[in-house]
């Protein structure tokens, strides 16, 4: 496997709508986005609002996007949810998060939209109790796969947190069994795996320091 040559760095403005159609494709085979989206008449378009959604409300509660981008071209993106700042403003960002996506019901329908909630519930159930990070996504294009970008941006999304003093590490989700051996051998530990029919949300974390240390 070829190593990455790739620069990770926060998305500009301009390149978010680029970043969410990259995880929209991405995610095309992902057990939970089909699920979602399987009664959706245009699928394609409900991937597209998914991602689009995520990255916006992510942004607006001051997380983050990052990109791995090589000679101009987008390689890889990353969604990244900051620790919530005070519980006035984690009600606020669950408010404001939860009417965005109440637009995509015409998309996706109720049935889809119960999922992504149910799916989320169940992760932030097995979320440790200390204020951390979440990977919210992460995906690279098809012609960059085997270069090591996708573990450059989760080591990324690592490296944000132990730069955060008030951050305990990173949590997230995947409905993929198969990733789960890869994120355990990034250093993730699997805390849950939670059946959400029709699939099963398997809840990870990495602490950012090692225990004892500041």
């Amino acid at each position: 496997m070829s190593g990455t040559t790739a620069t990770i760095r926060p998305a500009a403005a301009h390149e978010h709508e680029a970043a969410a159609r990259l995880l929209a494709d991405a995610f095309a085979h992902d057990p939970l986005i089909r699920a979602a989206t399987a009664r959706a008449s245009d699928p394609d378009a409900a991937r597209t609002a998914i991602f689009r959604t995520s990255l916006s409300t992510t942004l607006d509660q001051g997380g983050a996007v990052l990109v791995a981008m090589d000679e101009g071209t987008l390689l890889g993106a990353t969604i990244i949810l900051d620790p919530a700042r005070g519980r006035l403003r984690t009600l606020v960002g669950r408010v404001r998060a939860g009417a965005r996506f109440l637009r995509m019901l015409p998309l996706l329908g109720g049935r889809g939209l119960t999922l992504l909630n149910d799916a989320d519930r169940a992760s932030r159930r097995h979320a440790p109790h200390h204020p951390h990070h979440v990977l919210t996504a992460v995906g690279v294009t098809a012609a960059a796969r085997g270069r090591g970008i996708g573990r450059a941006l989760v080591e990324a999304t690592v490296d944000r947190a132990r730069a955060h003093s008030g951050s305990w590490g990173v949590r997230l989700e995947t409905e993929n069994r198969e990733n789960v051996d890869h994120y355990r051998r990034w250093g993730f530990d699997l805390v849950a795996s939670v059946p959400v029919h029709p699939v099963t949300v398997h809840v990870m974390v990495h602490p950012a320091r090692e225990e004892g240390t500041a």
